[in-house]
């Protein structure tokens, strides 16, 4: 299915769901997805990322900020 058509499908029934029922829907959805991303970390991982925090804290490892990612990623698309 196309975007467009799903667009056109979203506001038919946007307008034809009663707003409660409509949000009700939307969380519904949302909460279902999130729960894909959900996880817990071992005790293992844990403990590496300790580790790593701390060897980035003594300077020993080298690390480069998200905003300069950006900048870099920005300044190579051309934009």
């Amino acid at each position: 299915m196309k975007a467009i058509a799903i667009k056109k499908e979203m506001h038919h029934a946007i307008d034809i769901i009663e707003d409660k029922d409509f949000l009700k829907a939307i969380y519904v959805l949302l909460n279902d997805k999130s729960k894909e991303y959900d996880y817990d970390l071992t005790d293992e991982d844990k403990a590496e990322l300790d580790d790593l925090k701390k060897q980035n804290k003594a300077g020993k490892l080298k690390s480069v900020s998200l905003a300069q990612i950006r900048k870099n990623a920005h300044s190579k698309s051309g934009a």
